[in-house]
């Protein structure tokens, strides 16, 4: 194999044996010398060819240095071996399957992890890899099967993670315009975790697409009470699903009635802010704002919506005071500060 580099003196201090030279090799991964880490396992390969740790040693220091192809050109040489023992080669074959992944040779490294996976049905790393690479290309179904394998394996329950791969399944149907497939696949998502918020607002749009307003409806009023935080995206999606209806009022109690129960949420009371502004209760908006403020004196999108209502109302002494307020939040954030010149 010549894909080590010669170095000069190369026959002193050669390792005696496989032990020495591995104890070697790790002081010098340890102190981050790679070029004497090669070095010395490149002196014991050249001693006893027949030495596969150090073969594996010294190709993970090229990968790691991003020298992907010569780590794939020992482990290659390596499976050319028909004397390796099989799990031995099953080693090899997860190790060349890890450069494909480093190379960012995905289909390869899918074809050599599952080649390891058909030698040995619980190989913890090429499931691991897997469910990665999976969902890299877009296999989500076959995300989910390796998700399954490997929550079995480490007896634990997926169903949080599988809920969430079927989510991907459904946003790659609707991409196609499969409807319906995107809506079954949200369905197994939801058996599989009734509480996953990104299925209830993926269902709620599926819905909403196919005129289903009161479908989406209920799949989007799950989300408040689930994730606050989610909720944000939610609102307006309810807002104007309510106002195609001819139902805005309703819309503006369920905020009034989230931002009671939950106080400390800005989203639900910036929300109601804004419908109440839209539809002109001004005043009422404002003190919506104000409350908001108060609890939360940096949320920079209530001191512009504040601004912008007054603004709106011609009281502009106000609107200027409150832009002020809102340039010192930025300025205290360091929003404000110059970003450092690439070069």
């Amino acid at each position: 194999m010549r894909w080590f580099r010669r170095s000069k003196g190369a026959g002193a201090g050669t390792p005696r044996d496989g032990d020495e030279a591995a104890r070697a090799a790790l002081l010098a991964v340890l102190e981050r010398e790679w070029d004497r880490a090669e070095e010395v396992l490149a002196r014991r390969v050249r001693l006893d060819s027949d030495d596969v740790d150090a073969y594996l040693a010294l190709a993970r220091i090229f990968r790691r240095r991003g020298e992907v192809g010569r780590a794939i050109h020992i482990h290659q040489n390596l499976l050319l071996r028909s004397e390796l023992p099989d799990a031995v080669r099953r080693r090899v074959l997860a190790e060349l399957a890890a450069d494909f992944q480093k190379g960012g040779f995905l289909r390869r490294a899918i074809a050599s992890f599952e080649e390891v996976l058909a030698e040995d049905k619980s190989h913890r790393g090429a499931l691991q890899a897997l469910t990665r690479l999976y969902r890299d290309v877009r296999q989500f179904e076959a995300a989910i099967d390796a998700e399954r394998r490997l929550a079995r394996l480490d007896g634990r329950d997926a169903s949080d993670v599988e809920a969430d791969l079927w989510v991907d399944v459904a946003a790659l149907a609707r991409s196609e315009g499969r409807m319906g497939d995107a809506r079954r696949a949200l369905k197994k998502a939801l058996r599989r975790d009734a509480r996953c918020v990104r299925a209830w607002i993926a269902l709620g749009d599926v819905e909403a697409e196919r005129g289903r307003t009161r479908a989406s409806l209920s799949a989007w009023r799950k989300v408040p009470d689930l994730d606050r935080r989610a909720a944000v995206d939610v609102y307006p999606r309810l807002g104007a699903a309510l106002a195609e209806a001819d139902r805005g009022e309703e819309h503006e109690r369920d905020l009034a009635a989230w931002a009671s129960a939950d106080p400390e949420d800005p989203g639900a009371r910036l929300a109601l802010a804004r419908v109440l502004a839209a539809r002109g209760a001004t005043e009422d908006a404002l003190a919506e704002l104000r409350r908001l403020l108060e609890g939360a004196p940096d949320n920079l999108e209530a001191h512009g919506t504040l601004g912008r209502v007054l603004l709106a109302e011609h009281r502009d002494p106000e609107g200027i005071k409150a832009y002020a307020e809102l340039l010192e939040v930025l300025e205290r954030s360091g929003l404000l500060r110059p970003r450092e010149s690439s070069r």
